[in-house]
């Protein structure tokens, strides 16, 4: 029986070289750090600079608004071969287009334009640039969040632009029990993937909220890159510049104002790797 997604209400470059073919964020203009880092100004944005590191990360200044953008979806799973049938309605946005401020925005950029991220049980996303796929998925519960993506990769954060469901396949396990729709949830996004020269000089840093928001008294997220930590405390996309070539790690928690881990399997994405390299 096809299952009907509920949205909450409450490329290629994926890098430059990768085979990818809530609520509406407050103002990104500042944000708050912890006490191994400091803050200034640059522009409308915040420069954050962790201590001892020899990059900086700063808020990025508001992108192309897509504040009609929704997104909707049915899933028809194949219990017999364990895949299941994605058919998305999209509206207020356009699939494959080049957001109208890509020109501008100075990180990696997907030619084939604007598309969906795909984040199945809180896996590296798939970039998806046609409505309709058919997608291999785990025995037992799968968890799926889906959200409309700027060409640069940037997460369109208003209200209707994403869907998050959850559908059993047969078989034991998949993601442990937890109320999608209620439970706070963080889902990983970018960086991801090979950021080749001019790439790898500003790389986006976003993530999706699930039934939260972030404040500086309130719940936070912890971003380890290379092993520094900086404390976020507004929803909105970050760019990280002064990166060496190689290897990189960013690890994101959603953390309490004590700094405790918010309960949930995905709050805690484990650590990512990207890499940064010549032209």
């Amino acid at each position: 029986m096809a299952l009907l997604a509920c949205a909450t209400a409450c490329g290629t470059n994926d890098g430059a070289h990768e085979d990818d073919p809530g609520s509406r964020p407050e103002n990104p203009g500042a944000a708050q750090v912890g006490d191994h880092s400091s803050t200034t100004r640059s522009g409308d944005g915040a420069v954050i600079l962790p201590e001892n590191a020899p990059f900086t990360v700063s808020v990025a200044m508001p992108g192309a608004g897509f504040d009609e953008a929704s997104l909707g979806l049915q899933v028809r799973p194949d219990q017999e071969d364990l895949t299941a049938r994605f058919d998305f309605n999209v509206t207020g946005f356009t699939l494959k287009g080049q957001t109208p401020d890509a020109g501008e925005r100075g990180c990696a950029n997907s030619p084939d334009g604007q598309h969906i991220h795909f984040i199945l049980n809180n896996a590296p996303y798939l970039a998806k640039y046609e409505a309709s796929f058919d997608e291999a998925v785990k025995p037992g519960r799968n968890v799926l969040l889906a959200f409309l993506s700027r060409s640069y990769h940037e997460s369109v954060k208003n209200g209707g632009a994403y869907v998050v469901t959850e559908f059993m396949m047969k078989g034991d396990g998949g993601v442990p029990e937890f109320d999608l729709y209620n439970d706070p949830t963080l889902f990983y996004s970018r960086p991801k993937g090979d950021y080749v020269g001019e790439d790898g000089r500003k790389v986006l840093l976003d993530f999706f909220l699930v039934n939260d928001g972030l404040s500086e008294g309130g719940h936070h997220v912890r971003a380890t890159i290379d092993g520094h930590p900086v404390i976020l405390t507004r929803w909105a996309p970050y760019f990280i510049e002064g990166l060496g070539l190689g290897e990189h790690t960013v690890r994101l928690e959603l953390i309490d104002a004590q700094g405790a881990l918010v309960p949930g399997p995905f709050n805690d994405s484990g650590e990512r790797t990207f890499r940064v390299l010549e032209g």
